[in-house]
């Protein structure tokens, strides 16, 4: 089993080859396009694309093609959650502290904070004025996907990609699924479950990784407060893209939307709550201890 791991988007990456060598050119395109992303979409570098609407008046602005590409899905995630899910959601979590200098001093103005007016027509971002915006719901899923795509076109055929417990993996070289522990929220030491990958993604989310006083970093803008009833997500899918987005559709939509999410994104999932219970979809294909 070869393995490259590297540092990119605020996590460790790992890719494991199942048969197979990664060459140092290659592991460097990889870690290349990675960056790439990084640098065009991480709203804590000043000159990213997310931030070039900061001081943005009311109008019509062109976009790239792979920022309009990730608003259409935030903008699908906004439906299914009644706008709970927001990615302009980042001017909160600023004035709560989780700014580009994570300093986690919350602000005076957080109760001030409302959610600026956006939409999308044909490759144009609509605004209402200054405007940040915050991907990381679905953003890792994405950019794992486009390293497993490198792979694939470049003759890799069994291998997994995995970014800070967010996983790609195709089958092994024999045929075998990748086994996965899914970790107890706020438990670092301690599975709550396994599955298998087979050509499959699998996202998870919690509140325990960035937390600071009675914050964290998955937050309601509608109620300026951060999500505390539910304690961590799983979600099993085709894609990254889409198995990240199903973790956010969990924790910020409700009990009548998780069967339309589930269809929209083809996707099983577990939801851990506060009161130690756990939710299973029925597709749930893994085994859950205890």
């Amino acid at each position: 089993m070869d393995t490259f791991t590297f540092k990119a988007i605020g996590t460790e990456w790992c890719i494991s080859l199942d048969g197979g060598k990664i060459s140092t050119e290659f592991s460097n395109e990889i870690y290349s396009r990675v960056q790439k992303f990084e640098k065009q979409f991480s709203r804590f570098l000043i000159d990213s694309e997310v931030n070039s609407f900061r001081n943005a008046k009311q109008g019509t602005y062109p976009i790239s093609e792979e920022f309009y590409k990730l608003l259409l899905r935030a903008d699908i995630l906004k439906v299914l959650t009644d706008g709970r899910y927001d990615p302009t959601v980042a001017g909160l979590l600023e004035r709560a502290g989780y700014d580009k200098d994570y300093s986690f001093k919350v602000k005076n103005d957080v109760d001030s904070f409302s959610i600026p007016e956006w939409s999308l027509e044909r490759g144009l971002l609509k605004l209402s004025g200054p405007t940040t915006f915050d991907i990381g719901g679905i953003g890792k899923g994405y950019c794992i996907d486009l390293v497993a795509d490198i792979l694939k076109e470049n003759n890799y055929d069994y291998f997994m990609v995995e970014a800070g417990g967010d996983m790609f993996g195709t089958t092994k070289s024999n045929g075998d699924s990748w086994n996965i522990a899914i970790q107890l929220p706020g438990k670092y030491d301690e599975a709550a479950g396994t599955t298998k990958l087979n050509s499959e993604a699998i996202a998870v989310s919690d509140t325990f990784r960035r937390r600071w006083g009675n914050w964290n970093h998955i937050v309601n803008p509608h109620l300026k407060k951060p999500i505390e009833d539910i304690v961590g997500v799983s979600a099993v899918a085709e894609t990254a893209f889409d198995a990240d987005s199903m973790t956010s559709a969990l924790f910020l939509g409700d009990n009548n939307s998780y069967s339309e999410a589930a269809k929209k994104f083809n996707s099983s999932y577990l939801i851990f709550y506060k009161n130690n219970s756990c939710l299973r979809s029925n597709n749930w294909k893994g085994e859950l201890f205890g």
